[in-house]
């Protein structure tokens, strides 16, 4: 442990690590404000909705025909994705041409859509269906093409200027972008546009108060903490579909889970800055003013010598390079790709699942209310699993269960009367890795060191939603071509993330890394089983590169 990092964290135990001001401050920005901003984040999946859907033919309403015998004189028969022989969803008879034996066409006077779970979404708006349905797909890429990019921006801003003033800035854009999405469906361009900005900051928005509560608690509580993000985040994507099963238009769906997000605009007096990103910025004075409010919730004193005391560690400050700092040496760009990589496969597996419950049958609302409860057990389980058996072999265990998981729903899911339990066993899916998720996020809080800990996390964001802009294809390929493509890749995905969580090192119990000189050699004192050796030699490779 540096000086620097006993000097902190001498003043911070002294003010209170664990005081009435870090439960206020993880109630408020580590629970309830994920269970408002985890709605806006994912209600444009429910919002695009594609009901099931066939050709509008006229004429019905002067038949007393009902739906099923009318679909029957003038919707031709085809298999789907699943093998299931029903009625076609862009094609229809040209009675006109021949009585007897009709012509199939395209649908010529737009498309009739079932009304049994949504009154209005999207796509039923604008008919983005058939030849069009890639706009669907289109917009979700969109969306994690904005959450890229915005994780990019926000992330390297937060470590810069700060943590407070990046919140405010993302509480802004969500709220402005969903709001926009409500106006612009119309124009498909707009629409992308605005579902880009929407979500630039949807992973930014959860970091900066994570990191704040890290940074002014003791280590004990760092996964107790994580813990509480991820209910928040359940809570709120099982609030998701009842709000729209009651609601049932999109418009006041999307009103109604954005809208509550910008009461945190007047959350300044609650919010602080991270004392521990200032400290190692060199900014003594704000850090001192930062922890007197610490210090008057908490009952306690703010040490007399306390700028003498961090003046240790802002002298000890490091020149930061943005992300090139994540590989300033060996062992950080190793462990910096092991986490990236399983970012990317959990992102990919989540968002695939989750895009994919529009397409499970039965209750829509219900098949994501349920995949959104079964978060709730991964995440208390992983919390108590991460410190019972360590980081590093919860990580691997979960991968595993999700490879399990996925096997037996490659026999089932082409036969229709098994649909049932295809969606029960994707709740088991949505357990494992969430599981997986919960333990790689708490892994990189731990791993990587202060001053660059937020643009390490931002970073495993970035190249996680990049690949998960595949998941929308991945989901594409399951609803037009075969269903079981999605499970397919899932099951190999998992095999990749098992095999890095073994190469991580242990962090339960372990001090977090200060600087970028710590993080080079954390986990060296570790063998392949995560214990620890006897005696280390520190390499030329392990010492942290020059600029």
């Amino acid at each position: 442990m540096s000086d620097g990092d006993c000097a902190f964290d001498s003043v911070i135990q002294t003010v209170g690590n664990d005081g009435k001001f870090q439960k206020r401050f993880n109630f408020l920005f580590n629970f309830v404000l994920v269970v408002l901003t985890s709605m806006p984040y994912l209600n444009i999946v429910i919002a695009l909705a594609v009901p099931e859907h066939w050709c509008n033919v006229p004429g019905r309403e002067y038949t007393n025909h009902t739906i099923e015998t009318w679909k029957e004189l003038h919707i031709p028969m085809e298999y789907d994705n699943v093998g299931k022989y029903d009625f076609s969803k862009c094609k229809m008879y040209n009675r006109t041409s021949d009585i007897e034996n009709p012509e199939i066409i395209k649908c010529q006077d737009g498309w009739e859509f079932d009304k049994t779970w949504y009154d209005l979404t999207a796509p039923s708006q604008e008919s983005w269906v058939c030849d069009e349905t890639l706009h669907v797909t289109n917009a979700f890429v969109f969306s994690r093409l904005g959450e890229v990019f915005g994780t990019f921006v926000f992330g390297q801003l937060a470590d810069a200027i700060g943590r407070r003033p990046v919140f405010f800035m993302t509480v802004v854009t969500i709220v402005l972008g969903r709001m926009l999405s409500i106006i612009t469906a119309y124009s498909v361009p707009l629409f992308f546009l605005t579902t880009f900005i929407g979500s630039l900051p949807s992973t930014s928005v959860f970091q900066g108060p994570l990191v704040i509560a890290m940074e002014i608690s003791k280590n004990e509580d760092r996964a107790h903490i994580a813990m509480m993000q991820c209910l928040g985040w359940t809570v709120g994507l099982c609030m998701l579909p009842l709000l729209m099963w009651v609601l049932r238009d999109w418009y006041y769906f999307m009103l109604v889970t954005t809208l509550p997000c910008f009461l945190y605009m007047f959350s300044g007096s609650f919010l602080i800055e991270s004392p521990r990103w200032l400290a190692s910025k060199g900014k003594t004075k704000k850090c001192v003013k930062e922890l007197h409010k610490i210090a008057k919730v908490n009952n306690t004193k703010v040490p007399e010598d306390a700028i003498y005391t961090l003046a240790k560690v802002s002298g000890k400050e490091e020149k930061v390079y943005g992300m090139l700092a994540l590989f300033s040496s060996w062992r950080l760009a190793k462990n910096s790709f092991l986490l990236i990589t399983g970012w990317s496969t959990t992102t990919l597996i989540y968002y695939t699942l989750t895009l994919n419950v529009n397409n499970l049958g039965g209750n829509p609302f219900m098949n994501f209310f349920w995949q959104g409860m079964a978060e709730l057990p991964a995440y208390i389980v992983g919390k108590f699993a991460s410190d019972k058996f360590g980081r590093r072999w919860t990580n691997i265990g979960a991968f595993v269960g999700t490879f399990l998981g996925c096997i037996p729903i490659l026999f089932i899911v082409h036969d229709k009367s098994n649909q049932i339990t295809v969606a029960a066993i994707c709740v088991f899916l949505k357990f494992s890795i969430s599981f997986a998720y919960y333990v790689v996020n708490l892994e990189a809080l731990e791993i990587y060191p202060t001053c660059v800990r937020q643009t390490g996390i931002s970073i495993g964001g970035i190249v996680g939603n990049a690949f998960g802009i595949l998941g929308p294809y991945v989901v594409l390929l399951g609803t037009e071509i075969d269903a079981s493509y999605p499970y397919i890749l899932s099951a190999c995905l998992c095999l990749i993330g098992a095999v890095c969580g073994v190469f991580l090192p242990e962090t339960l119990n372990q001090k977090l890394p200060e600087t970028l000189a710590e993080a080079a050699v954390f986990g060296a004192d570790q063998n392949l089983l995560g214990k620890r050796r006897k005696s280390v030699k520190m390499t030329e490779a392990e010492v942290p590169l020059k600029a």
